[in-house]
Formats: structure tokens, C-alpha cells, sequence
């Protein structure tokens, strides 16, 4: 498979497990034309679930999404599959020039007005600056090593307490994936902080700490070293070798039994 179409069959989850809500997105739009479109949905979505412990309601990017006609009748037997496994609900969101598409869920235009019938409130529905700063963070647990990253997918400037706000925001929606305590590791390649938000940063830390998180470290600065709110080393490897492995059981195992989704 080329580049391109890799590029443009891209698949992308945003999980409030606080708010039992699940978003699937397809930034560069998704065309489901044969039984390998299905399957990458479907293990992409299965493996996405096994974070889940509670149902959910699914809002599901239709804006740029197409099911070859061939297709129609096992594409629905794909929402039904996953009825089966914890979604209460599913909605589809487009925009007023999307592609009409035959879906046998609800579809609402907007993704504002769709977020406002699940438990995401309206206000949680952010504007494009938001949007972009939460499609830049990215999370890479090590449930073994008891470590958390944080990277930034492109040039990020925090410089305020909304931008703060949505970090938090992030991290707590990661959180609950973890039962045991961790280290935060943030990738400084792409990140700057201004001065208004370095002293800021403090509330950010108090929470994690509150949540079992044992230290925050950087590596690889953008800018000068003093500029970020939390140590930094010149490498991800001097950063991972300052933070101490408790030797627990993986943070990622819980006390509770959970599904497993079949294939």
C-alpha cells in the first residue's frame, strides 16, 4: 500500500472514558471499498476498545466517509458487531458539504450538535485553535517501564491557561488507563512554553501527583532549558535513565475482568 493511501486511510480515536464517549475520526476521510477497508476499521476499533471497562456512545466522522455499494451490507454488520461490546449508542456527525452516505445510525450535521446529544457538554466542543492543539498531543504508554509520553506532533507553543486546560484534559482522559504509578516523559522537540504558562504548569503537576505520577521529566529542548517548567535532558535516553522503575505489575492491568473482543 503506497504512502498516499495510507496517508488518506488514516484512523484516529479521542476516548473521554470520564464521559463514556468514544470519537473516531478520519482526518484525511475514508473510503471503505473492499473486505481490507473493513478489516483496518474493525481492528483498529477492536483495539482501541480493549481501554474500555464501561459502555460507551460512539460519534463517528462521516464528513468525508464512503461505503462502496458492495459494501453496504457488511459494513452494517460491522455496527452491530460492536453494539455487542459496550456501545449503547453510535451517531454520525458530517459537515453541510459531506458526501451523502447510507448509514442505518443517526447522523446530526455538525460535530457540535451531535457531541451535545452524548455526555460531552457543548463547551467541551472546541473551537479550531483547540482542535489543532489536542490533534498535536500525542500519548505512548509503557505500561511495563511505568512510563507515560507525551510528544507533540508539530511546532506547539502552551502560552495559556486554555491551552493548559487541554493538556489536562488530555492527561486525564489517559489517566484512566493506568492503576499503578508512573513517570511522565514529554518530548521537547516541537514545544515551547511562555513564561505566563511555565508558572502555570505547576497546577498540571499538583494534579498528575494527586494521580500516583511520581515525576516529570523532558528531553530534547526546543529552547532553553530554564524555559520549561520541569527538568529537561538533551536525550530521551538520559531522561528515561533519571526516572525509577518500581518493578510493579503492569500499570495497564486493573482489578476488574473485562471483555474480550473476538475477532
Amino acid at each position: 500500500m503506497s504512502d498516499d493511501t495510507d496517508n488518506i486511510q488514516k484512523i484516529e480515536f479521542e476516548n473521554h472514558f470520564a464521559l463514556k464517549v468514544v470519537v473516531i475520526y478520519f482526518p484525511n476521510g475514508y473510503v471503505v471499498s473492499n473486505e481490507e477497508n473493513l478489516n483496518e476499521l474493525k481492528n483498529a476499533w477492536s483495539k482501541n476498545l480493549k481501554s474500555w471497562h464501561s459502555p460507551y456512545t460512539c460519534l463517528f466522522d462521516l464528513r468525508n466517509f464512503t461505503i462502496a455499494p458492495q459494501m453496504q451490507a457488511d459494513f452494517e454488520k460491522l455496527i452491530k458487531f460492536f453494539k455487542n461490546f459496550f456501545m449503547r449508542k453510535i451517531i454520525g456527525f458530517y459537515d453541510k458539504n459531506s458526501p451523502t452516505v447510507n448509514v442505518s445510525f443517526e447522523k446530526i450535521e455538525g460535530f457540535e450538535e451531535a457531541a451535545s446529544q452524548t455526555g460531552l457538554a457543548r463547551a467541551n466542543s472546541p473551537d479550531k485553535k483547540i482542535t489543532d492543539l489536542r490533534s498535536k498531543i500525542q500519548f505512548d504508554n509503557d505500561f511495563n517501564a511505568h512510563v507515560m509520553e507525551i510528544s507533540f506532533l508539530s511546532d506547539t507553543e502552551i502560552n495559556s491557561k486554555e491551552d493548559l486546560a487541554i493538556l489536562k484534559s488530555k492527561l486525564q482522559n489517559n489517566l484512566m488507563l493506568w492503576h499503578t504509578p508512573y513517570s511522565i516523559i514529554i518530548n521537547c522537540l516541537n514545544l515551547t512554553f511562555s513564561a505566563d504558562a511555565k508558572n502555570e504548569f505547576n497546577k498540571i503537576d499538583k494534579f498528575a501527583s494527586a494521580f500516583f505520577c511520581k515525576k516529570i521529566v523532558g528531553y530534547s529542548p526546543k529552547a532553553a532549558k530554564d524555559s520549561y517548567p520541569f527538568l529537561t535532558y538533551r536525550s530521551r535516553h538520559l531522561a528515561a535513565g533519571s526516572l525509577e522503575n518500581e518493578g510493579l505489575e503492569a500499570g495497564d492491568k486493573a482489578n476488574c475482568s473485562t471483555r474480550k473482543i473476538g475477532t
